[in-house]
């Protein structure tokens, strides 16, 4: 079917190119009209992510003007955003990417009732993963729960090539006045930065050892981007495959990334509740909650990884699992309470993928690590930044020690103003395992 005007609305997939919605509209069309709306919420608070997205929407905007056409940018929520475009155009379709969020999923049903209502036909497309959650299954037509199995079974898929479709059928008349605030210190979104750091991809070879050392600058910093869909997980996934062949580290990260959306889509429950071992009596102190949001736990390794969180929007991946194993596992904080605040603060959040992460570390998800590995913070710290050049980065009270009293602070201040340990790990540990055993 071809349809004379119909609209796109941008979600997580903030680029033209290789937007598999996109490209459906513009190829079945006479005309698209292209559309993001920011949700007023977010954009009242000025956080490191919201900066991330700004960005991204300036360069989106940008790209259409280059291309002779306009992005309508509009404030408020879309059953509202749509009746605004109609007061000037109407349109026959309303095309969109899947995702599988509740809050994404609650957005796709309402725009649904919307097009029912109205006469118009309403088109879904995957796009942000590289499979539909309803094709990788087990020989009795289940979904995986196990990460090895399903990476079995999907990787004997073949991963789409980008798409290269020419499209230049846009709308090209203003609707929206609103205007993105200009005035913040940009943060590395949009498209443009993400292909700086795609095709500089070759530069990981040695990802698989580097990736550990957050005192090292061996990671990616492409999940966030990921994350608003500046590039397309085909692209990822050829560029990586291509540059570094498919067997490389980082191909296997991006089907943890797969996996924990597919099981968000088959379990939605996980949102609330734990996968496994919902039996756990999690306690909870607010002073310790707190130490732990604040970085002042008193143990090097964990409130650097806080730090660099509260101040950045960030946070190296092996310290994330660090700081979630001590919260969980060294002060028995039921997990939930700490995804909940990474989503806060994260420019990369991505509700699949942080559920999955906490509740690995947790050891309450599907497939998640054996309860009786506990990361032992003062280990890790000595394995993985021995030389304290992290610790010290985003602890600037303890720079003036050396790598080996920072080491020693367990036991010993050298009379330092930074906080003695709020809990000692042996203890804790021995504690946990009990809660779990």
């Amino acid at each position: 079917m071809r349809f004379h005007t119909s609209l796109f609305i941008f979600t997580r997939d903030l680029r033209i190119d290789d937007n598999v919605a996109l490209i459906e509209a513009c190829n079945n069309s006479d005309e698209v009209i292209c559309c993001f709306v920011l949700d007023p919420n977010i954009a009242k608070k000025d956080s490191y992510r919201l900066r991330f997205l700004l960005d991204c929407i300036k360069d989106l905007k940008n790209e259409f003007v280059r291309r002779k056409s306009i992005l309508q940018i509009f404030s408020g929520d879309y059953h509202w955003a749509i009746q605004q475009i109609e007061r000037q155009k109407k349109i026959n379709a309303i095309f969109i990417n899947k995702d599988f969020t509740p809050f994404a999923k609650k957005r796709q049903t309402e725009i649904s009732a919307y097009c029912m209502k109205n006469k118009k036909l309403f088109c879904q497309y995957v796009d942000h993963l590289m499979y539909d959650p309803n094709l990788i299954k087990t020989l009795q037509g289940k979904p995986y729960t196990i990460f090895s199995q399903f990476f079995r079974s999907s990787v004997q898929i073949p991963v789409p090539k980008p798409r290269e479709d020419k499209i230049t059928n846009f709308y090209s008349e203003k609707i929206s006045d609103y205007a993105i605030n200009s005035n913040f210190v940009e943060r590395g979104g949009g498209r443009k930065n993400a292909l700086k750091i795609l095709q500089n991809i070759s530069e990981h070879v040695d990802y698989k050892i580097k990736r550990n050392y957050p005192g090292v600058d061996g990671t990616t910093r492409l999940s966030a981007h990921n994350r608003f869909g500046t590039i397309s997980v085909r692209e990822l996934y050829h560029s990586i495959a291509d540059s570094l062949g498919p067997d490389h580290i980082l191909i296997s990260e991006i089907y943890w990334r797969e996996f924990f959306s597919h099981i968000l889509y088959h379990f939605p429950d996980v949102v609330k509740k734990s996968f496994r071992r919902q039996d756990i009596s999690w306690k909870y102190n607010q002073a310790h909650f707190e130490a732990w949001k604040q970085g002042k736990t008193g143990f090097p390794i964990v409130d650097a990884g806080m730090r660099q969180l509260n101040n950045s929007g960030f946070m190296h991946n092996r310290v994330r699992m660090i700081v979630a194993s001590f919260l969980t596992k060294d002060l028995h904080i039921d997990w939930k309470k700490g995804e909940r605040y990474f989503a806060e603060k994260l420019v990369d959040y991505d509700l699949a993928v942080n559920n999955g992460n906490w509740q690995w570390v947790a050891s309450t998800g599907c497939d998640a690590q054996p309860w009786f590995r506990i990361f032992n913070p003062w280990l890790q710290q000595k394995k993985f930044d021995p030389d304290c050049r992290y610790i010290k980065k985003w602890i600037p009270e303890l720079a003036p020690l050396n790598s080996n009293q920072i080491h020693r602070l367990e036991k010993e201040s050298f009379g330092s103003d930074y906080p003695r340990p709020i809990v000692d790990h042996s203890k804790e540990s021995k504690i946990a395992k009990q809660m779990f055993g």
